[in-house]
């Protein structure tokens, strides 16, 4: 088995895992409140990452670090609280939309060319959250969830935005800055949301480890040190599983059945993500080859 290959079943398994806390984080979360379990988690990955952080000077990239936590806050932050009042599986499909806003932000803040392609997997990923949306007419509990959900895919885009704008820096000092900076701001934030903790839930315990360890300091690990041996493009079509891992996770682990609304707007979402990375790198290659 050679490297990318090998590298490549890797960056399956931390999408896998990656999939598998929507579900964890819901049933979690009749036990813990969502802003507290954020910031208990962020708080145990921070502390967990500090030992490996080589560039002992902490108050270079402090201003970076903080910035691109914030955005990565507002992106857990939504997410989570959002997942109170939806679905794991639908929360899964909706996160998957920062993949289609990123060129979209570019545009907006940097002038950045957007492609047709760019301009159809937005609108088609829009009309996949409007199937979902219209199938939950009757709950405005869901539906609240929903646009929770989808502000929290606008934070992941401009985080990734911001750090793909500052990837000079020492990335490993940059995300324990993030991680720390989400643990501070959900800390700050949770007279936000009603406070309640029932900490002998053994569900509880586990996926705060999980989601702090495993699918979080570690995920990032193994995806950073595969992109050596895996071409991006080849990453992110492997990423694109994550919110159908969601959805698998969450028929098992809830055994609640998707909805007739849920899989084909999650389908359309799913295939606008496809648009924006295979389709485009395609596009791209093709018009570096008739360059040359």
């Amino acid at each position: 088995m050679n490297n990318e290959v090998r590298y490549s079943f890797l960056i399956l398994i931390s999408t896998l895992s990656w999939g598998i806390t929507f579900p964890l984080i819901k049933i979690s979360l009749e036990f813990m409140s969502p802003v507290i379990f954020l910031a208990i988690r962020f708080a145990i990955s921070s502390v967990f990452i500090l030992p490996f952080v080589k560039d002992r000077n902490f108050r270079k990239g402090l201003r970076q670090g903080f910035t691109a936590g914030f955005f990565l806050f507002l992106g857990y932050y939504f997410q989570t609280v959002g997942l109170y009042y939806t679905s794991p599986a639908i929360s899964g499909f909706i996160t998957g939309i920062y993949i289609v806003l990123v060129p979209i932000i570019m545009f907006i803040f940097y002038k950045a060319t957007i492609s047709k392609l760019d301009i159809s997997a937005v609108l088609l990923a829009f009309i996949g959250l409007i199937v979902i949306t219209v199938g939950e007419v009757s709950s405005f509990s869901l539906q609240l969830g929903d646009l929770l959900t989808f502000i929290c895919a606008v934070g992941y885009a401009m985080q990734i935005v911001y750090v793909a704008r500052n990837n000079t820096l020492d990335m490993v000092k940059f995300t324990f800055y993030q991680m720390l900076s989400v643990a501070i701001f959900s800390t700050i934030a949770i007279p936000t949301f009603p406070v309640y903790i029932n900490i002998d839930s053994p569900i509880l315990i586990f996926t705060i480890g999980f989601t702090a360890l495993f699918a979080g300091v570690l995920a990032y690990f193994i995806t950073n040190k595969a992109l050596v041996y895996v071409k991006p493009e080849r990453a992110s079509v492997i990423m694109i599983s994550e919110p159908i891992f969601a959805a698998i996770f969450s028929v098992i682990l809830t055994g609640v059945p998707l909805s007739d609304y849920t899989i084909a707007g999650g389908a359309l979402m799913v295939f606008a993500m496809f648009i924006s990375i295979v389709l485009n790198s395609s596009k791209r290659r093709e018009m570096k080859i008739n360059t040359t």
